[in-house]
């Protein structure tokens, strides 16, 4: 039997979730950038009712693709306990990884059930009560990172500490990944501002940031799913060499 049957499925959800993100999230979501800090409350209201319909669907379909960062983390898990098995170690970091991922996917659901419900009905509420909402969603959402940063430092350390002459993750990809969720320790500034380049807008936290995250997320969609074929195919070399 192949332990990796569902593996792959599960890396490919890694895919789909970022492709998903990036056109419900981001663009239906209107989040590229997000709205201002600095906008008056009418200002921000009067921003929301004109997009509230792409907002609600946008959040609508970001909700439920969002487990999909569980069920790619279960694929990384699946790497991470080969490396593990191979060097003959505990499971410790592979259980790290899994719970952060489990807890990243509460970090994109709840902010995106926040701004839905601020998109819902828009024009009967009043524009601060709207713009405190969605300030809620943005203050969880950007500095839950730790949570994130768990899981993916953990995946790094376990990545280089694989012994195979030929590593399943090359090096470099998991100094990227560390560095990345490192960085995201900028975002602490968010709260303390409402413009400039630590804002949820601006320069750094947002287009620098996120530009970061989501190289890095492609990076690893690609070497997850190299990393299973390449598991798939010594299982099966070794049966056939029995």
């Amino acid at each position: 039997m192949n332990p990796y049957r569902y593996a792959k499925a599960l890396a490919w959800t890694g895919v789909f979730m970022l492709a998903g993100t990036i056109i419900f999230w981001a663009i239906l979501g209107q989040n590229v950038p997000p709205y201002s800090a600095e906008l008056s409350a009418d200002e921000f209201a009067a921003q929301i009712r004109e997009h509230a319909s792409l907002i609600r669907i946008g959040m609508i379909v970001q909700m439920p693709i969002s487990v999909m960062w569980f069920t790619w983390g279960v694929a990384i898990w699946v790497v991470m306990r080969a490396i593990e098995k191979e060097n003959g170690s505990n499971s410790i970091l592979s259980l790290l990884q899994l719970v952060g991922a489990a807890f990243t996917t509460i970090v994109f659901v709840l902010p995106c059930s926040v701004w839905l419900a601020v998109a819902y009905r828009p024009e009967v509420m009043e524009p601060k009560t709207l713009q405190i909402m969605y300030d809620f969603g943005w203050m969880f959402f950007d500095m839950a990172y730790s949570l994130t940063t768990m899981q993916l430092v953990a995946f790094g350390i376990c990545v280089l500490q694989d012994k195979r002459e030929r590593p399943l993750i090359p090096a470099w990809a998991a100094w990227f990944s560390m560095f990345v969720v490192v960085s995201f320790a900028v975002l602490t500034m968010m709260p303390l501002v409402f413009g400039g380049p630590f804002s949820r807008s601006g320069l750094i936290n947002y287009f620098v940031e996120f530009s970061l995250f989501f190289v890095m997320w492609l990076v690893l969609d690609i070497f997850i799913l190299k990393a299973i074929g390449r598991l798939e195919q010594e299982h099966y070399t070794g049966h056939a060499s029995r």
